[in-house]
């Protein structure tokens, strides 16, 4: 398979069923340990775990990339991803799952990171917002079709774990049609540096640590907050889906808007809308539970899901391009550490408040990100200006 479109192809059938084989455990795990009756605080910190384990992945990945090439290091780290999926259905465990939960986290940052570095280096330009698009849209389309596995077998059974692990591994098929080239030799990483991106952005800085501080809870906890609802399996799955559908549909509206207007203006909006939202359904209560719940998702996940990416772009914008490959690590690491931390302190919320006190967790998480930002705009109406960091970008190690 020469042609690298072709190669693109292959690699985009792959992440949509890595993506989809994992997408299920999304709710397969928080609805298990329900029926398990795990321990909430041992379903927070599987949450946490997870996104340490991406914090790990992040930054080791390089290294794999370097030793195998892109495609042996994507097909390596899918196969370890499938691997999970059997153990967790197998060892049903609370300590168990934390720590499976840690290394699906360090696998999947692995093929994130492995399979942007890779569609960066084939596209051409004047592709490359279609192609990261097109790759976005199999991203979120995996995760939504995951879901859906919960329509095959009992939650309380091995079945759908072991769908979900087949889907993986049969996908990775077409990677045998991909002639992968030779490990990329001499790549220096580049630094993190924090202090820099907070003196030059703090929009950038703040945000990407309370999205995450957010994300990480909604994502591990919403699952649990169904479960509790009333909501079986087949409807907490259809729920998810719908949640990631929106996020994958927001995506195009949300980043033409950003690029039409000041960015921060456009997260002011996104977080003030989330933070009503929030309130809604922490006040709505067992009221919203079903379709509506459904259809609230669908929004919410839209709303949420394009704030990173809007402040991502935003944080870009003003460090430059030859501080790209350090600010993402950066904007990454900041994100993590709020995804770790974010579920513990909403398992605290919801003991004081109950379930539907993640929503209000969230909210003001929300709420002050909304005010955050406004007092950065009203302080400097205009763009923030990157202030020179010591040394130049070539200098970063």
């Amino acid at each position: 398979m020469r042609s690298p479109y072709a190669s693109i192809a292959a690699l985009l059938v792959a992440v949509a069923g890595v993506l989809a084989g994992n997408g299920v455990l999304t709710t397969l795990l928080p609805v298990r340990a329900e029926l398990e009756h795990f321990p909430a605080l041992a379903i927070s910190l599987m949450g946490s775990a997870y996104f340490g384990g991406m914090l790990a992945g992040a930054f080791l990945t390089p290294r794999l990339v370097q030793r195998f090439g892109h495609i042996k290091a994507f097909g390596l780290s899918s196969i370890c991803g499938a691997v999970m999926i059997l153990v967790a259905g197998t060892l049903v465990e609370p300590h168990a799952w934390v720590v499976i939960g840690f290394l699906r986290g360090f696998f999947l940052a692995g093929i994130y990171a492995i399979v942007e570095s890779y569609l960066q280096g084939k596209a051409e330009n004047r592709i490359r917002g279609r192609l990261l698009g097109l790759y976005s849209i199999t991203q979120y389309g995996g995760w939504a079709v995951g879901n859906q596995f919960m329509r095959l077998g009992d939650p309380a059974a091995f079945t759908i774990f072991g769908i979900a692990a087949a889907v993986v591994i049969v996908c990775l098929a077409p990677l045998l049609l991909i002639a992968d080239g030779p490990p990329p030799k001499g790549t220096r990483r580049a630094g993190m540096r924090l202090l820099w991106l907070l003196r030059t952005t703090p929009v950038g800085f703040v945000c990407a640590t309370l999205i995450g501080f957010a994300n990480g809870p909604f994502w591990s906890l919403t699952p649990v907050y169904a479960t509790k609802l009333g909501m079986d399996g087949v409807q907490t799955g259809t729920l998810i889906s719908a949640i990631t559908l929106g996020s994958a549909a927001f995506q195009f509206p949300v980043g033409r808007l950003s690029d039409a207007f000041d960015r921060r203006k456009v997260l002011i909006g996104l977080t003030a809308l989330t933070a009503l939202v929030e309130i809604g359904i922490y006040w709505s209560g067992k009221l919203l539970v079903g379709w509506p719940f459904v259809i609230t998702g669908f929004v919410l996940g839209g709303i949420i899901s394009t704030q990173y990416y809007a402040s991502s772009a935003y944080t870009n914008d003003i460090t430059g391009r030859d501080n790209a490959v350090g600010v993402a690590s950066a904007l990454l690491f900041l994100y993590c550490i709020g995804a770790v931390l974010g579920p513990i302190t909403a398992y605290y919320v919801m003991h004081w408040l109950g379930d539907p006190g993640l929503y209000l967790h969230n909210a003001g998480i929300h709420a002050a990100m909304a005010v955050f930002i406004l007092l950065r705009v009203l302080r400097s109406p205009g763009r923030d200006v990157a202030q020179p960091q010591r040394g130049s970008s070539s200098d970063l190690p």
